[in-house]
């Protein structure tokens, strides 16, 4: 069971997902299956990483071999830039919590195309000091954050990629135990939890998937429970 998360929603300026949706810099698509590894523990990290779609988990596994989940990567996200100096290896575990399309290029291609581009230069720069900020930042809220406050904002995240049309509903395609890994608990407090959120009528339990009502009803519960103005 994975213990302690940090949830992140990284959006990198859109010059920055263009050059890897148009090709700009040489790239490589990769999709990877619910539960498979971007990379491991220990490996060579020779690349930087766009996701088109999906849900990537960052985790490391502790010295009483737990692993704890440190953040999660949504659409949108740039990252592996982290290990642009050199052939480093890692020392966490990237995992594809579901099925997620990336696009895989060399730092040194995209740091060429940074330099010969000077306005991506200004909004790199801005994605790197936001990207510092928020995952100290949401460390930081998640490690005192109860079960309720990460399975609605897990479930938030989710929705995203899950919306079905314009009626705000979402059918999340993950089991009790999946989320109770996600957002480091037990699975007997996500099933409690997941139930009083359908007495909200804010979802519905399915076998095997959860079913989103409303996901603005669900984002603004969500804020609701992180400001402490949620009342049972």
């Amino acid at each position: 069971m994975g213990v302690g998360m940090a949830i992140m929603i990284h959006h990198s300026p859109p010059c920055l997902q263009d050059i890897f949706h148009r090709g700009l810099v040489p790239c490589t698509p990769r999709k990877l299956q619910k539960g498979e590894f971007l990379w491991r523990s220990d490996d060579s990290h020779p690349y930087c990483y766009l996701i088109g779609s999906g849900l990537i988990k960052l985790c490391v596994q502790t010295a009483d071999g737990r692993e704890r989940t440190l953040l999660f990567y949504t659409r949108g996200a740039f990252f592996g830039i982290q290990y642009w100096s050199g052939a480093k290896k890692t020392y966490t575990s990237a995992i594809a919590m579901l099925p997620t399309s990336l696009y895989a290029a060399e730092p040194e291609k995209v740091y060429e195309f940074i330099l010969a581009t000077p306005q991506l230069a200004r909004a790199l720069t801005g994605y790197l000091v936001h990207h510092i900020y928020a995952e100290a930042r949401e460390i930081v809220d998640f490690s005192s954050s109860n079960t309720d406050e990460k399975l609605a904002a897990l479930l938030v995240i989710l929705a995203e990629e899950y919306l079905q049309g314009r009626r705000g509903e979402a059918l999340i395609p993950l089991k009790n135990d999946e989320l109770a890994n996600l957002v480091g608990a037990c699975r007997n407090s996500v099933y409690n939890v997941l139930s009083s959120f359908q007495k909200r009528n804010l979802v519905r339990k399915q076998r095997g998937h959860v079913a989103i009502i409303d996901v603005d009803r669900l984002r603004e519960f969500q804020r609701a429970l992180k400001a402490g103005d949620c009342v049972d």
